[in-house]
């Protein structure tokens, strides 16, 4: 008796939650509408940025009922902005701009900590070593002012111990780095991404490159994060989910079939992702979503947040810091 009575609750527990849990994907199937998500990217398109094509293309967020835009931007802080003030919906953007938007009283919030260690490097071409923070002594290393590197360069020299004043250091526009290596006017660039200017680097010079990662040397900052306001993380929970849902798909992807999404990303966008380039850059975004902790996709932890507040705030970037829940939640990361 007793057997059957559990029984019968069993089954109307599970009638009861069939009837008020709709699955998302699938009420946009039956109803035929779709809601519209605006990602606003914190650059102009890139390899490093194949997951969300991926996504888009294979249908992966069209199956959480989803019509996702994946909007080019021209820095984080407007990304930021555009998402703070509703024109758009999510912003994908570094964690140091993130922190410094919150910080400055911005309501906004990381949904998902992506790539848990950033890809900022050094380079130089083969003739010049660059095994460890020691061998910039004696050269002549390029930090353009606007960059990230260029807010922590003097926190880093005292860590790893560098003698500035054997180093010479050359400050120019973004868009003139490039030059100054191919012409030898300068021996390393000191500011470079892995996931982004590397793979171009290395097409152009056609030679292996050295290269100094920055988080192998006492500064390992989160990476790129998936941003929206609070307000949305209040109001449209199950939305930032089945978005969450949409992007891991494009991200698992991207990580199990690297060549197919390095092809699908240059078919959507062939004049600014040629194959060969965009190939190297999704190689070494695969490689830095393998690093860090935690393991989990998306997933972040109060540790290596803290170690991002750490860092930035030992070297003056930010004044003071919040607790870490302020910056990221694990809430809309799917469990699958």
């Amino acid at each position: 008796m007793e057997k059957l009575l559990k029984q019968a609750l069993l089954a109307a527990a599970f009638a009861l939650f069939a009837a008020v849990c709709v699955c998302p994907a699938r009420a946009a199937d039956a109803s035929g509408t779709l809601t519209p998500v605006r990602v606003r990217l914190n650059w102009q398109m890139k390899g490093e940025f194949t997951p969300f094509i991926v996504a888009v293309k294979q249908g992966y967020f069209r199956a959480e009922g989803l019509d996702v835009k994946v909007l080019e931007g021209s820095s984080a802080t407007q990304a930021l902005q555009s998402v703070a003030s509703g024109q758009d919906d999510i912003a994908y953007v570094p964690s140091v701009q993130l922190i410094e938007a919150v910080n400055h009283g911005m309501p906004l919030r990381a949904i998902a900590t992506v790539v848990k260690v950033d890809s900022m490097a050094m380079i130089s071409k083969s003739r010049i070593p660059l095994s460890s923070p020691k061998d910039l002594q004696g050269r002549t290393v390029e930090i353009s002012a606007a960059s990230t590197f260029s807010q922590i360069w003097s926190a880093f020299a005292r860590h790893n111990k560098i003698d500035v004043s054997k180093v010479n250091i050359v400050r120019v526009a973004p868009g003139a780095r490039f030059g100054l290596l191919l012409d030898n006017k300068v021996d390393i660039l000191g500011d470079i991404f892995m996931t982004n200017e590397y793979p171009v680097l290395q097409t152009k010079l056609g030679q292996d490159l050295h290269t100094l990662k920055i988080g192998d040397w006492g500064f390992k900052l989160i990476g790129y994060t998936l941003v929206a306001t609070n307000k949305q993380q209040q109001d449209k929970p199950d939305l930032l989910a089945r978005f969450n849902a949409g992007a891991m798909q494009g991200f698992r992807f991207t990580m199990e079939n690297p060549d197919k999404a390095a092809a699908i990303a240059s078919r959507a966008y062939p004049s600014v992702l040629p194959q060969n380039i965009t190939k190297g850059q999704v190689e070494q975004l695969v490689a830095f979503l393998k690093r860090g902790e935690p393991a989990k996709l998306f997933v972040g932890d109060d540790k290596g947040w803290a170690q991002t507040l750490a860092i930035l705030k030992a070297s003056g970037v930010i004044s003071a810091e919040k607790p870490t829940q302020a910056y990221y939640t694990n809430r809309f990361v799917p469990p699958r």
